[in-house]
């Protein structure tokens, strides 16, 4: 079986065993969310920039909800933070006095997640404050979307001008921006591809075109195929608050004797 045939089956076999184990509605509403949301201002895409940063490394789990920061950062108005916030030490001292009682929150700790969160926030501020207003900034993004080479080329660009995104991070950004010619190469797709041997190292650039490759070979947008895999590895259906656990181990399994058969 040459790789694009394999790469085709793989897919195709992956939404066939998603539709086996939720409703087709529920699986519709997860894919089709990525082709109907899209940001309206630049307020928009820097509250999305700074809910990315919480992506990193679990910090999630440390950081306060995104809701909640909204009267520090102006409803996410990029301009006004940055004539507030001079530097992200008074970033960090602004948002301690509201979030310390629930937070650990020291200054003098470098690895401290809230003192990498607010040197991301002044990064992600000074970036997105370069463009007038969305329309500018979409023409910016769109005007990499000339091959696989250049589209890969704006998340590189983005982990070397935003402090705290790494390539992975920013294509996670773009795709939940709506771009659909990202797909984030995670930790689950990393898993499924990598015992599936249609990838060779865990490097995400290595990941993310061979996302975009199968995406060419089955016409759909890179955003899909990130999804199913995703949905695959995680089991969750957020949107729908259903959780049926990772899936990763039966499904690899599923394809390895499909092809064992074949073969």
């Amino acid at each position: 079986m040459d790789e694009n045939s394999k790469l085709k089956l793989i897919y195709e076999e992956a939404v066939r065993f998603l539709k086996n184990k939720v409703e087709n509605e529920i699986l519709k509403k997860h894919l089709e969310h990525y082709h109907t949301y899209r940001p309206k201002s630049l307020e928009d895409v820097f509250k999305k920039m700074v809910e990315t940063l919480k992506n990193r490394q679990g910090f999630v789990n440390y950081i306060a909800p995104t809701e909640e920061l909204c009267s520090i950062m102006f409803d996410f108005n990029p301009k006004k933070v940055l004539e507030k916030y001079f530097d992200w030490k008074q970033l960090f001292n602004q948002l301690k006095k509201k979030f310390s009682e629930k937070y650990i929150m020291d200054i003098n700790e470098n690895r401290n997640s809230w003192v990498l969160f607010s040197k991301g926030i002044i990064s992600c501020a000074k970036f997105i404050s370069n463009f007038n207003d969305f329309h500018q900034f979409d023409e910016f993004v769109q005007s990499f979307f000339f091959n696989e080479f250049t589209i890969a080329s704006l998340p590189m660009l983005l982990e070397k001008e935003i402090f705290g995104y790494g390539f992975a991070l920013a294509c996670d950004l773009l795709k939940e921006l709506g771009y659909v010619q990202y797909g984030k190469p995670d930790t689950h797709i990393k898993k499924i591809f990598n015992e599936l041997e249609i990838v060779n190292s865990n490097d995400d650039f290595e990941v993310f075109k061979k996302i975009v490759k199968i995406g060419l070979i089955v016409n759909e947008d890179p955003v899909i195929v990130d999804k199913v895999f995703w949905l695959i590895g995680s089991g969750k259906f957020h949107f729908s608050k259903i959780e049926i656990g990772s899936q990763k181990r039966e499904f690899i399994n599923h394809i390895k004797n499909k092809i064992n058969k074949m073969t």
